[in-house]
């Protein structure tokens, strides 16, 4: 045996080394945040109990994912047009094929709505209490379906509201006397009793979410579908389904898809209740309902928020990790979820053609949260995680934020930085209060956030949509604040009344930006995509108000808003453009011709000529030429191009254009050959609102523009309606 003859010195020496490396290791891993991992002993715990399953992450099988945005045939989405009209409809209908099923029917033509209980003062004058009858079909003795709801009575009305299918019978979240005793086909074959009243309460939090502004809503999934395989004889497949020779298709839809189906329709209700806000519902389902409320969401965008509670396998949960419960093991245990199809993949999950990634990324552009628990190993936590982290890229392909860490969170250390919120918190499975409040705080970042377009002279059509990214009608005195601005820029003033220059309102306030005698400067504010989205998207819609006032007459050229990437390095002043170091495609207007002002894009790209960017005046004919003391609605649109090849797009707008099937029509302004970048880091920056006189030239006289109701969006926005 070899003997260690270093001197006992050297070796104190060494020890103390490694014991103080240690040491800062260990003080080193308590200050960085950790990151949540299986408990050893639950891991061997629930392996004890069910061999045959994984519960141990070392085992989890190596797989890959397939791409959100990589259509079937091969080809690469492009941008957000692409995803929307092409990749989106493609990956639902992959889901209704292969995993859910499809629905045979959307809205029956004769359903119905009765409210057959209403009280303003329930729960000791906490909350107004609906109970309504929805009768898919009209007839009586056919499927019907009870929806109970709560809404604060302190809230001004519309209330935003919370949906959730329950499991016991409505009777069985709150003690509440009044709420009518189920009497249908109970879980165990049991039948609803006194007793049974207020049993699951504890999953109901209801007068803390009343508390906080919201309504709550909630179904009996069983008035849907009996949760059990009869061949579905029973529920609302027999009435609805379309059989093909006396067989169900294999994508004829399970229990998921009708619980989901089921939502819908109260969703139809919702919108014909004046004391809920329809544009603020979030869908919320627990285990096999939050599968149920993930496939709600994907199938009708009407859900505000989609919110998946430990949903697990056919879930949230990747199925190609096999982790916990797999794809096998549920469609022998429940056979009635899914659509035949799906029992195909029964230990060949590698072979479908999507994974439960993509089902989170058809929520996108809407906000969704996923949650885990750390003792529910069968729901696969990391999988869920992964999920969410996976689907990040199609939000960010639309200009937000997705999830916006690398590594799961600790245990009860909440994400909601972006449109992808996610935590797990200890425990096992269950809905808990501490589930509400993270569910809350994130429909408080996203609903109240969406508040700003309902001010009374925003415009009502823009609050109904979920691709606005940004909106400013200049009615607030700290207006620049929404630009990422400290203070008021110099120049400009907010006025609602301007008679020397013959202005008159578009609607309330406006800014009005000046440019004096013997000087060129007028302003500059940057809406920068990061700072306010955490990412820069590769298309992008802006449209603003523009008035040229009544002294309006500038001796020479100047810049107008656009939209730009210089990133502090090219594309503007004398800084030419080579593909790599910066790009811009700014407005500009010209000396005026017979009394009006021509605009256009003044372009830096990468196949400029000299020191300065490329004019690009619009079509007069498409009102390119504008007069004094004049509204106008400017639209621009930019997509970026592929990098090192002619196909990015410029288009413009000048009061509007659509044709009459929707799409965009006759533009003022259209070039689809720009190339502004060779590399992929150039995007789109910031939408710039700049304006001044180019090149040496100074104002002879003070002249003075409007600028009002600025948006962006990832879609078309058009004149005020």
């Amino acid at each position: 045996m070899r003997r260690n003859n270093l001197p006992v010195e050297l070796l104190f020496l060494m020890v103390s080394v490694v014991i103080c490396i240690q040491g800062r290791a260990q003080a080193s891993e308590v200050k960085a945040e950790k990151s949540w991992q299986v408990r050893r002993e639950l891991a061997d715990a629930a392996t004890r109990r069910r061999r045959e399953f994984i519960y141990h992450e070392e085992k989890v099988p190596d797989y890959t994912l397939p791409e959100p945005l990589v259509m079937a045939d091969g080809t690469k989405v492009a941008g957000a047009e692409m995803w929307r009209m092409r990749r989106r409809p493609e990956i639902l209908e992959l889901f209704r094929k292969y995993v859910y099923g499809r629905a045979p029917v959307g809205r029956p033509k004769g359903m119905t709505f009765k409210v057959f209980d209403l009280d303003h003062k329930a729960l000791n004058g906490l909350a107004a209490r609906k109970q309504v009858t929805v009768n898919l079909t009209g007839k009586e003795d056919e499927p019907s379906m009870d929806i109970l709801i709560y809404l604060p009575s302190a809230t001004k009305k519309p209330v935003p509201t919370f949906v959730i299918l329950n499991f016991g019978g409505n009777h069985t979240i709150h003690p509440d006397p009044a709420i009518k005793l189920s009497m249908r086909w109970m879980r165990g074959g049991r039948k609803a009793t006194e007793e049974s009243r207020g049993r699951s309460y504890s999953r109901f939090p209801v007068e803390k979410i009343l508390a906080r502004g919201y309504g709550l809503a909630t179904i009996y999934y069983g008035d849907i579908d009996p949760d059990y395989h009869d061949g579905f004889k029973n529920g609302v497949h027999p009435v609805f389904d379309k059989l093909i020779d006396g067989k169900r298709a294999p994508d004829a839809w399970g229990s998921i898809c009708a619980w989901a189906w089921g939502l819908s329709r109260a969703m139809d209700y919702f919108e014909s209740d004046e004391d809920i806000d329809q544009k603020q519902v979030a869908v919320l389902g627990h285990s096999r309902l939050g599968k149920t409320a993930l496939w709600a969401g994907a199938r009708d965008e009407r859900f505000a928020l989609v919110i998946s509670n430990n949903s697990g396998c056919g879930g949230a949960a990747l199925s190609r990790r096999r982790f916990g419960e797999t794809v096998k093991r549920i469609n022998t245990s429940f056979p009635h979820w899914f659509c035949d199809n799906f029992k195909k993949y029964n230990g060949k999950e590698d072979r479908l053609p999507v994974d439960q990634h993509m089902l989170i990324a058809l929520m996108a552009p809407r906000p969704v949260y996923v949650a885990s628990a750390d003792e529910d190993l069968w729901a696969d936590p990391r999988g869920e995680f992964l999920s969410c982290k996976n689907a990040e890229l199609v939000y960010h392909l639309l200009g937000l934020k997705g999830l916006e860490v690398e590594k799961m969170p600790a245990l009860n250390n909440p994400i909601q930085k972006g449109s992808i919120g996610y935590h797990i918190r200890t425990g096992g499975h269950g809905l808990t209060e501490y589930d509400w409040q993270q569910y809350m705080d994130f429909a408080d970042r996203h609903f109240k956030g969406a508040a700003r377009l309902s001010s009374p002279k925003s415009e009502p059509s823009l609050r109904d949509r979920k691709d606005i990214v940004f909106f400013c009608d200049f009615e607030s005195d700290n207006w620049y604040e929404q630009f990422g601005m400290r203070s008021r820029p110099e120049r400009i003033d907010v006025v609602s009344s301007d008679p020397a220059r013959k202005f008159e309102p578009l609607a309330g306030r406006a800014i009005r930006i000046k440019i004096d005698r013997g000087d060129h400067y007028g302003t500059s504010i940057m809406y920068r995509f990061k700072n306010h989205i955490g990412a820069e998207p590769q298309e992008i819609y802006f449209r603003y108000y523009l008035r040229f006032a009544d002294d309006w007459n500038p001796a020479g050229g100047g810049k107008l808003p656009g939209i730009s990437g210089t990133y502090g390095r090219a594309g503007w002043g004398g800084r030419p453009s080579d593909g790599r170091n910066g790009w811009s495609a700014r407005g500009m207007f010209k000396r005026q011709l017979n009394g009006k002002t021509p605009v256009g894009y003044y372009c830096y790209h990468a196949d400029m000529k000299g020191r300065y960017g490329s004019n690009w005046i619009w079509d007069a004919e498409k009102r390119g030429y504008l007069e004094n003391n004049r509204w106008y609605c400017i639209e621009q649109y930019v997509k970026m191009n592929t990098p090192g090849k002619n196909d990015g797009i410029l288009r413009a707008w000048v009061d509007g254009a659509r044709s009459s099937e929707g799409r965009d029509g006759q533009p003022a302004f259209e070039k689809t050959d720009v190339r502004m970048r060779d590399v992929d880091t150039l995007r789109i920056e910031a939408v710039w609102l700049n304006v001044y006189l180019g090149g040496s030239g100074v104002a002879k006289s003070d002249h003075h523009l409007y600028i009002d109701d600025v948006v962006i969006a990832h879609d078309y926005i058009g004149p005020i309606q």
